[in-house]
């Protein structure tokens, strides 16, 4: 593990924008699985239970 106290402000700031770019890409795609199922669901209602 690395400790905090050995990186220095630059990277910290770093690391933390690339931490929210990471986090903003898992929730878009998250958007995008959530909207796909519920297309599905809408075209093939059977599928309801298969998608969960």
């Amino acid at each position: 593990m690395i400790s905090v106290e050995g990186i220095c402000p630059l990277e910290t700031k770093k690391l933390s924008q690339e931490n929210d770019h990471l986090k903003r890409l898992l929730g878009e795609k998250d958007l995008e699985i959530a909207i796909l199922r519920d297309l599905v669901k809408k075209k093939n209602p059977h599928m309801l239970t298969k998608l969960k």
